[in-house]
């Protein structure tokens, strides 16, 4: 299960594919990127507006959970109203919603992979959860260095189609306007390329 389907989320969707997944399911709040994700990934999708998604994974997983759940929104999901509150006290920054539901989702002895960022602490956070599940956590940035051959040969051999989760190309001396429809998710937008 791969929560988010933003540009990150649509990329690791790719990669479970690539990897042997036998089943990819997307969650995402939003159904514009739940559409682009299916024509481009052939995923299956759950909104969490609209289901219940560890229920509901659940039940698509004959009640084991998900065996890997990648969180790739991070803390800029949407937050709830004690969010809200501890952001607007300096208490934390973001939120740590989508993480705690990976956690719920997952199996018993399944992976959480962390790509969306956390820049800041959380105090609320599930260890005791993890450790009953007996959850392993893997996260942090890229080893690019170590992965641009594979993921290049990858785009070359046409193994991974990159340009079909652009919406937006524009300009570079238009890069306000392209974060401002990135970040208002105007026109669909799922990610803007600027051109010199």
């Amino acid at each position: 299960a791969i929560f988010g389907s933003g540009p990150v989320g649509l990329m690791a969707q790719k990669s479970a594919w690539i990897q042997g997944a036998g089943r990819v399911i997307a969650i995402d709040p939003v159904n514009y990127r739940l559409e682009r994700a299916r024509r481009v990934n052939n995923v299956e999708t759950l909104n969490p507006h609209e289901v219940d998604v560890v229920e509901t994974l659940r039940s698509m997983t004959g009640g084991r959970g998900a065996d890997l759940c990648v969180d790739a929104v991070g803390m800029e999901a949407e937050r709830s109203v004690l969010d809200k509150a501890k952001a607007v006290l300096n208490l934390e920054k973001g939120t740590v919603s989508v993480l705690e539901t990976c956690f719920r989702a997952v199996r018993r002895g399944g992976v959480v992979t962390i790509v969306g960022v956390y820049g800041t602490p959380f105090d609320n956070f599930s260890v005791g959860r993890m450790f009953d599940k007996g959850i392993t956590i893997k996260q942090g940035q890229s080893y690019v260095h170590k992965n641009i051959d594979y993921l290049l040969d990858l785009v070359v051999q046409g193994k991974v189609v990159l340009d079909d989760i652009i919406s937006h190309v524009l300009p570079l001396t238009e890069t306000s306007r392209a974060y401002d429809i990135f970040k208002n998710k105007e026109d669909d937008c799922t990610k803007v390329i600027l051109k010199p």
